[in-house]
């Protein structure tokens, strides 16, 4: 990942990988402002890293600029939808933000350690946008986060950005990266996120490429009705939160009611809170997330 970062452009990476460790996945390196917003820009070419300037003359490319096939095309479209896909971000981010424009727009938010700053970088098929915000004396900002923060900010730019280029034809459904070869509509199934089998109770249409993986193995029919069938890997979670279907053999006729002594009824305890638990802190940060972590 280290030496991809800097085949993007990013001159900041100074130390080993070691130093930086599993973290730098989740960006726990120091990088400048111009060369993220370069390195992002490569997505919207397709995948082509080029080398920026700093004034836009009469040839916005001028000869001898360096170019760099950083990533395929496939991958630049699927980062492009992943960035996208306002759906997928509404789980965290709720809908109606700063993240969300009349036209498709590519968009990541960032918050650093202890709230040092925060960044919004993204970009449609004609400009990347990267706003920094942040104090020059590096003393932490207050409940100030990347979609509260830079995200307004980022929002504002990218309209205006976009009204000066395209007018008020930008404002339309144009794909930030057009869809490679190979790739078709396809009906997915909800829970697996294989290709939905006839059974599938859940789908939703996703771009895949054609002849990919077989149908969703997961849901079945049988004569009780659907049937999930998880993988080993998911049978303890969906059995911890009782989603797993046991099979239990048919249960024997029981004695004839007119002989039958009325079994007694199962004992139960008093009524239980299981959740929250007890002494459990709670937290809500800028982010929107609330947390919990219990007392020790």
């Amino acid at each position: 990942l280290q030496r991809f970062l800097t085949r993007a452009g990013l001159s900041t990476f100074d130390r080993t990988s070691s130093h930086y460790g599993l973290g730098l996945t989740l960006g726990n390196a120091e990088v400048r402002l111009d060369e993220l917003v370069t390195a992002y820009a490569s997505f919207a070419r397709g995948g082509e890293w080029l080398a920026p300037t700093w004034s836009l003359g009469k040839d916005a490319a001028p000869a001898g600029r360096e170019r760099v096939s950083l990533t395929s095309p496939l991958t630049a479209y699927w980062i492009s939808d992943v960035l996208s896909d306002d759906s997928a971000r509404e789980y965290i981010f709720g809908r109606g933000g700063s993240l969300e424009f009349p036209f498709p727009v590519a968009v990541k938010t960032g918050t650093s350690q202890a709230y040092h700053d925060n960044w919004t970088v993204g970009y449609t098929r004609d400009v990347t946008v990267g706003v920094w915000v942040g104090n020059f004396d590096r003393t932490p900002l207050k409940s100030s986060t990347g979609v509260t923060g830079a995200a307004p900010i980022f929002h504002a730019v990218m309209l205006a950005a976009t009204r000066r280029l395209r007018g008020a034809s930008g404002f339309e459904a144009r794909a930030i990266v057009a869809a490679p070869e190979g790739l078709v509509d396809h009906d997915v199934c909800a829970l697996s996120g294989l290709p939905a089998n006839l059974w599938c109770p859940a789908r939703q249409r996703e771009r895949m490429p054609a002849g990919g993986d077989p149908p969703c193995s997961w849901h079945h029919q049988s004569d009780d009705g659907l049937l999930v069938v998880w993988p080993p890997a998911y049978r303890q979670w969906a059995r911890q939160n009782g989603l797993l279907a046991e099979h239990k053999p048919v249960p024997a006729p029981g004695p004839r009611a007119d002989v039958a002594t009325a079994a007694p009824a199962t004992a139960r305890g008093p009524l239980e809170i299981v959740n929250p638990p007890s002494g459990a802190t709670y937290l809500i940060d800028p982010e929107g997330i609330i947390q919990y972590s219990a007392a020790s």
